[in-house]
């Protein structure tokens, strides 16, 4: 599964599983574990995995990844997270539990079948090229300004 997203500066395509661990991580290390209105956008996201499209405003995301780019670039590997939904998945539970808490990759065995070896020791190197890229297709993005999400 991958994720297209279309915004006013273009567009770019991912593996879900790169968005699942930076909305895990966005969750676990600014918002206490639990999904909050502070980043609705990211989580909103996951609206499209499964073939529904998603619209989100342009510039709230910006600012949303603006934030969780100064937070978590440059954190060590070990400080990548993983949701309940993220690990049921990946197990192939389906459906996903209600139940949104996070945890450390390292205090559920250390590896995340379908991302591969990272390939290096910062959470940057998991998901710094999507957080690139999604703030390079919003910025300067105007009020009206969406992005189009699909699963393809």
């Amino acid at each position: 599964m991958s994720l297209s997203f279309s915004g006013p500066k273009g567009w770019i395509e991912q593996r879900w599983i790169v968005y699942a661990l930076l909305r895990d991580s966005i969750q676990h290390h600014l918002e206490e574990g639990r999904p909050g209105e502070e980043f609705r956008a990211v989580h909103e996201v996951a609206g499209a995995l499964g073939g529904r499209r998603v619209m989100l405003p342009a510039r709230k995301l910006h600012e949303e990844l603006r934030r969780a780019r100064d937070v978590l670039a440059g954190r060590p590997i070990d400080a990548l997270a993983i949701s309940a939904r993220t690990r049921a998945v990946i197990s192939l539970c389906w459906p996903p539990p209600d139940e949104r808490e996070t945890m450390l990759v390292s205090d559920w065995g250390d590896s995340v079948p379908l991302l591969g070896t990272p390939g290096g020791d910062r959470l940057d190197d998991v998901f710094g090229h999507l957080l690139d890229g999604l703030l390079r297709i919003t910025e300067g993005a105007s009020e009206s300004d969406q992005v189009e999400v699909m699963d393809l």
